[in-house]
C-alpha cells in the first residue's frame, strides 16, 4: 500500500503562481525563521574532492563545440506501446528517441566532462570554467528546454535540469566568471525548475507523478535549489523525497517499480539514485531523511544488493524473468556510493570496487570522487557511456 504524501502548506515564491503539488490551502509568505542566513550546501564537498585528486589535470584544454540547443521537447518513448507498464523496449523507438535527443545527451555528458576536468585541475583552471559557462549561456540564449513539451519531453527536461545544475554548482565560484553570465545561467536554471515543478504538479493521478519520474523531477529541482540557494524550491523537492521514501515497503520494495514487470529490478536501481542523492543533500542541510519510514532507504538498498546476482525475489514478485540490460553498470550504481558512506556495508563495497569509478552526469559526473573522495581513474574516456534507463 502506498502511503499518502506528507502534508505541505508552504508556497513557492519563485513561481508566478502557487504550486499546489500537495495540499496547499494558502499562499502565505514564509516566516523569516524559514530562511536561515546560511546558504544551501551541495551534496558533495568540492574542495575535499579536489584535494583527493592524485594527479591534477595539466594538459592543454580545448573547449569542444557546443551541442545544438533544443527549445521544444517532443519525443516518443523508447518502449513498445503495446507493452504493459512500459516494460519492453522497441528497438525502432529507441533508435528514434536516441536520434532526437542526441544534442541533449551530448549536453549532459559534455557538461559532466567539463566539470570533471575543472575538478581535476588544481589550482582550478578558469578556461575550463569559462567553457562550461559558455555552453550554458548558449543554450540559455536559445531558450533551451523552455519551450513546449509532451510527456516524454517533460521527462527529458527534468533529467537535464539535474545535470546542468550540478555542473554549474561545480564551476560557479571560479573568480574569472562574470556576474552577468552567472545571472543569465541562474535565470535559465530557475525557469527550467519552474517548468519541472509545474509539469509534476499536474495530472497527479498518473504513475509518473508518483514513481521514479517524480523522484528524478524532485532531484532536478533540489539540484537547482542548491545552485540558486532557493529554500522554497528545496522544500518542494524535500517533500517529494519524503513521499518516495514513504512508498518503500517493509521488505524494501517500491510498489510502482514492481509494476514494471521484467524491468522491476532495473527500476529499483534507477529509483534509488535520486532518492539517495536527495537524502545526502538533505543531510548536509540539516534534514535527516535517511532514517524516515523506519530506515526505509537502507531496506531498499539491501533488497537491491540481495538481488544483484540472483533476482529470484523480483521474479516471484512480478512473475517475469528480469531484463538486466543496462541495469548493473557504473552509472546505475550511483546510489551505492552514498549508501556505503552511511552504512559501511561490505557487500556494497564489493560491488563498488568492481565498478568504480562510478560516473553519472545526473549525479554530478564523477560520483566516486565527489561523494567518496576517492580518485579512481576511468577505465575508458572520461565521458562515460551511461547505461542507465531513460524512463
Amino acid at each position: 500500500m502506498i502511503k499518502d504524501r506528507p502534508s505541505n502548506k508552504k508556497n513557492y515564491l519563485g513561481l508566478a503562481l502557487c504550486v499546489a503539488m500537495l495540499s496547499v490551502t494558502a499562499c502565505e509568505k514564509p516566516s523569516s525563521s524559514e530562511h536561515p542566513l546560511n546558504m544551501l550546501t551541495p551534496p558533495f564537498d568540492i574542495e575535499l574532492a579536489r584535494a583527493s585528486v592524485q594527479s591534477p589535470y595539466t594538459s592543454k584544454y580545448k573547449c569542444k563545440p557546443i551541442p545544438a540547443p533544443q527549445e521544444d521537447l517532443f519525443f516518443e518513448s523508447m518502449y513498445d506501446k503495446k507493452s504493459k507498464n512500459s516494460s519492453i523496449v522497441s528497438p525502432e523507438a529507441l533508435k528514434a528517441y536516441q536520434e532526437k535527443t542526441t544534442s541533449i545527451r551530448d549536453l549532459e555528458k559534455g557538461l559532466a566532462s567539463i566539470s570533471d576536468r575543472y575538478l581535476y585541475s588544481n589550482p582550478p583552471r578558469p578556461e575550463i570554467a569559462a567553457c562550461g559557462i559558455s555552453w550554458m549561456i548558449f543554450w540559455a540564449n536559445h531558450d533551451g528546454f523552455l519551450g513546449q513539451a509532451n510527456s516524454m519531453g517533460e521527462f527529458v527536461r527534468k533529467w537535464a535540469l539535474a545535470s546542468i545544475s550540478l555542473s554549474y554548482i561545480q564551476i560557479k565560484d571560479d573568480e574569472s566568471l562574470s556576474k552577468k553570465d552567472k545571472e543569465k545561467v541562474r535565470k535559465w536554471i530557475h525557469n527550467m525548475a519552474v517548468h519541472v515543478i509545474n509539469d509534476f504538479s499536474d495530472h497527479r493521478e498518473r504513475a509518473s507523478r508518483q514513481n521514479n519520474h517524480l523522484y528524478w523531477a524532485a532531484w532536478g529541482v533540489m539540484s537547482a535549489a542548491v545552485a540558486l540557494d532557493d529554500r522554497d524550491m528545496y522544500k518542494w523537492a524535500l517533500d517529494q523525497a519524503r513521499f518516495g521514501i514513504f512508498q518503500i515497503q517493509p521488505d524494501g520494495n517500491l510498489p510502482l517499480e514492481i509494476e514494471r514487470g521484467p524491468k522491476a529490478y532495473n527500476y529499483h536501481h534507477y529509483a534509488a539514485i535520486p532518492l539517495f542523492l536527495m537524502a545526502e543533500t538533505a543531510s548536509r542541510n540539516g534534514d535527516d531523511i535517511f532514517g524516515e519510514n523506519d530506515n526505509a532507504l537502507a531496506r531498499l538498498a539491501r533488497l537491491i544488493l540481495d538481488n544483484m546476482e540472483d533476482q529470484t525475489y523480483f521474479v516471484e514478485k512480478t512473475g517475469k524473468k528480469q531484463n538486466l540490460e543496462r541495469t548493473i553498470s557504473s552509472s546505475n550504481l550511483a546510489w551505492l556510493e552514498i549508501y556505503y558512506k552511511h552504512s559501511n556495508d561490505p557487500e556494497a563495497l564489493r560491488w563498488l570496487e568492481e565498478y568504480r569509478p562510478i560516473k553519472h552526469s545526473r549525479a554530478g559526473g564523477n560520483v566516486t570522487l565527489l561523494y567518496a573522495h576517492i580518485d579512481v581513474r576511468p577505465k575508458k574516456d572520461d565521458q562515460e557511456d551511461e547505461k542507465n534507463s531513460d524512463e
